[in-house]
């Protein structure tokens, strides 16, 4: 069972051995579901499912999302994660080649839908799904004062943030190396957000310039 001291190693390791039983109970419930989300009348649409791994016992939800009426219906599962003090987050992760855990803080969520979907009837759950399947894409930036005036508060773990469709996720990153290989697991703990239209205009200068530096390093 994932534990909150845990290394970011270990963690990883627990959510891999759980991947196989996910693809297969989301597979399972594949046909199903995606026929009621067809017949839905209203966009976007979704299905959650609680899930206990039966022998670890560790919580997930296996979801389906379709955000539009000639949109796919895509599925995918988070770990719900609860610590000792009685905090609890939505983790996602990257696909196994490339090890990267994204966490999502109660805050974050709490200020997507305030700030972004503005729909308070929503569970964090419910909020989590919206923001990962309209925000797959995510560019990284680097952040500085114009971003966030506060950075220096956090260090060196405050130096990235990342660029979504629907505005920007301020966050804390960490990575630790995984023992006997050059991978490291990578941490991206995202900590609030704001729709660009709510920033000033420094600091969305100050992303745009940052986004654009990326462009020109593809050349």
């Amino acid at each position: 069972m994932i534990v909150n001291n845990m290394t970011l190693h270990e963690v990883w390791d627990n959510i891999v051995r759980e991947i196989p039983k996910l693809d297969w109970k989301r597979d399972a419930l594949f046909p199903k579901t995606s026929n009621e989300i067809r017949r839905n009348h209203t966009y976007p649409a979704w299905k959650l499912y609680d899930y206990k791994s039966p022998k670890t016992n560790n919580p997930f939800v296996i979801y389906f999302y379709k955000e539009h009426p000639f949109a796919k219906v895509y599925g995918g599962f988070l770990f719900i994660l609860f610590t000792n003090d009685n905090k609890r987050y939505v983790v996602k992760w990257a696909d196994s080649e490339d090890p990267h855990i994204i966490v999502l803080t109660s805050h974050f969520l709490q200020r997507y839908n305030e700030r972004y979907l503005k729909r308070p009837e929503l569970s964090a759950n419910e909020v989590a799904v919206i923001f990962f399947s309209r925000n797959g894409a995510m560019q990284p930036v680097e952040v500085d004062e114009r971003i966030n005036r506060h950075i220096k508060e956090h260090g060196k773990y405050a130096g990235l943030g990342y660029n979504v469709q629907d505005g920007f996720c301020f966050m804390l990153s960490a990575e630790e190396a995984i023992k006997d290989c050059d991978e490291t697991v990578k941490l991206s703990l995202f900590t609030t957000f704001m729709p660009l239209s709510e920033m000033s205009e420094t600091q969305r200068e100050a992303i745009y310039e940052e986004c654009l530096k990326d462009i020109d390093g593809l050349d």
